[in-house]
């Protein structure tokens, strides 16, 4: 393009055809939009994926492309970092793409490039369903040993517990504590795959009951104890209901948990609007961890105290995790030791239909 500009740099109207040319031309699906977000061009390539001509294009509303965007596109101009969303086309068909935004200045153009995702997340689900499927075969199956130890090692303390001197005893029992451990851990995978692999069936939820009949279960749990528990009325949102019980189960256990310790214990949960987003917060005031170890923390099995602080098979955030990414949306965490935690994640809305 220099050389060109460099043999008739007088000519404006050449190098404004050449400009539209190479939009025209280039092999990553793009819009322009005005700064009202009305889209004013369309490459080939975005032609061919959102399946219509330019001209059909032309005039739509970028939330009409992008609806999880939502007002956070009107709130700030600036160049977005790249991200994947959720994207409808003119015939109401829906894809999952990786998006990026670039304003050059106050009241310029948008670009939007729209990178098609949907061959990589079928490969990436396909991989997903081997794995969750393996690790739901092997959970079943660790389970006939495992209950056969436990059996035999109940057997022997109530046949030979009163004839063991203290150091029999105090082995049999960490027997007995470790399987109970690894059942605790079968649990916790087949969880984890049946919130991967469980047929999912949205519809309009209400947050605020779901996480009341949660807080309910706690308070009357094996652990009772006096926690100040704060729900957020009117709280909706967009999901699976047996998911979504399953991340309001684990976030709000987990605060309940790692507030054990804490006189006078207190969670909360309700929202926070950034950019245009309804995020969903657990706040406790608990233990809290380094968040230099935040990167970690939707790993399974990792945790972030020892088994004798606070017990666990560090399973349950990374079931959460992938419940969240499910459904389309993100999870992340704020935290500092002995100032408590919040887990904060978000949904996308629901279709203009429903």
């Amino acid at each position: 393009m220099t050389h060109l500009a460099e043999e008739n740099p007088a000519d404006p109207t050449q190098m404004t055809d050449l400009r539209e040319a190479l939009f025209l031309a280039h092999p990553v699906p793009s819009l322009l939009f005005d700064r009202n977000y009305l889209v004013v061009a369309a490459n080939t390539s975005a032609q061919a994926l959102f399946r219509c001509e330019a001209s059909a294009l032309e005039g739509f509303d970028m939330v009409t492309f992008f609806p999880e965007l939502g007002s956070s596109l009107r709130a700030t101009r600036q160049i977005t970092r790249m991200r994947n969303v959720a994207v409808r086309r003119p015939d109401g068909s829906n894809f999952i793409a990786r998006l990026q935004l670039v304003v050059p200045g106050v009241d310029a153009l948008t670009l939007a490039t729209v990178e098609d995702m949907t061959e990589h997340e079928q490969e990436v689900a396909a991989a997903n369903k081997e794995f969750e499927s393996f690790t739901s075969a092997a959970g079943h199956d660790l389970r006939g040993p495992l209950r056969i130890l436990k059996g035999f090692t109940e057997a022997l303390e109530d046949e030979c517990g009163p004839d063991l001197n203290d150091e029999g005893k105090s082995l049999l029992k960490e027997i007995l504590k470790a399987t109970d451990r690894m059942d605790g851990l079968i649990d916790g995978l087949l969880a984890m795959s049946r919130a991967t692999r469980l047929e999912m069936s949205c519809e309009k939820l209400d947050l605020s009951t779901l996480a009341e009949l949660v807080t309910y279960e706690l308070r009357h749990g094996k652990t009772q104890r006096e926690v100040d528990c704060t729900v957020a009325p009117a709280i909706t949102g967009w999901g699976d209901v047996r998911l979504v019980m399953t991340v309001l189960r684990n976030l709000l256990g987990n605060a309940w948990k790692f507030t054990s310790r804490t006189e006078p214990g207190s969670i909360r949960f309700d929202v926070e609007v950034r950019d245009g987003r309804t995020w969903y917060c657990v706040t406790d005031n608990g233990a809290g961890f380094d968040m230099t170890c935040a990167s970690r923390l939707f790993e399974p099995f990792v945790r972030l105290h020892r088994q004798d602080e606070f017990p666990g098979h560090g399973l349950g955030l990374a079931t959460v995790q992938r419940i969240v990414k499910r459904h389309g949306g993100e999870i992340e965490a704020q935290s500092a030791v002995n100032q408590g935690t919040t887990i904060r994640f978000w949904l996308p809305p629901p279709p203009p239909d429903r």
